[in-house]
């Protein structure tokens, strides 16, 4: 069956808009929004829930982000309007705290990204894409989604420009953004002890 949309879900500071950008233009896919399968931050919705909607001509987009960079960007900005005082927490502060439904930033890292990779095995179309790699090789990207597509020679077009939920921007040094931050040791070890090894190895990632 044809597929002429895409549904993208990742978290924030995962590169969604850039990425749902990028395939969309490039492919002239239609969005789909909040009324199909919810929020693109939400843990993605399970079988018996995604079942009930024409996923056949969907292809899902899951977007992912080393945990070590997407915890800095979260104290950066968390998009998080129901605590306001949690920009004013330090980042040791900030990765022990209890944020949405989950014991901390690094738990919901885990569950999220474990429900991306669950449905992304379960649904008809589906690509993973972490962030890192579509700011290194989106042509990469492209020829991948266009294989998936059962396109073929479908022109690429370069996302020149930073892009967030407020359009195009750009001012972002994205490689310094996605670049390991350097954490010393104590913060590291309150990382690790929550990060999952399972989800970390499913990702493509390793711990610091």
């Amino acid at each position: 069956m044809l597929i002429n949309s895409i549904k993208v879900f990742g978290e924030r500071h995962c590169g969604t808009n850039a990425i749902g950008y990028f395939a969309g233009k490039n492919f002239t896919l239609k969005f789909q929004h909040y009324n199909f399968l919810g929020w693109k931050h939400r843990l993605a919705p399970k079988q018996e829930e995604w079942s009930k909607f024409a996923v056949e001509q969907c292809l899902f987009i899951f977007c992912l982000r080393n945990p070590y960079s997407w915890l800095k960007a979260m104290h950066q900005e968390p998009y998080y309007d129901h605590y306001p005082k949690i920009k004013e927490l330090s980042f040791e502060q900030f990765v022990q705290f209890s944020i949405e439904d989950y014991e901390n930033p690094i738990a919901m890292w885990n569950q999220k990204n474990a429900s991306y990779l669950c449905m992304a095995a379960e649904v008809p179309n589906a690509i993973i894409i972490p962030v890192e790699k579509f700011h290194a090789a989106q042509e990469v990207v492209h020829s991948e989604i266009q294989t998936i597509l059962g396109q073929s020679d479908v022109p690429f077009i370069r996302m020149q420009d930073y892009v967030n939920g407020r359009g195009l921007h750009d001012q972002k040094d994205i490689e310094f953004s996605l670049a390991i931050p350097n954490l010393d040791q104590n913060t590291i070890e309150l990382i690790n002890a929550s990060l999952s090894p399972e989800i970390l190895k499913q990702c493509n990632y390793q711990k610091i």
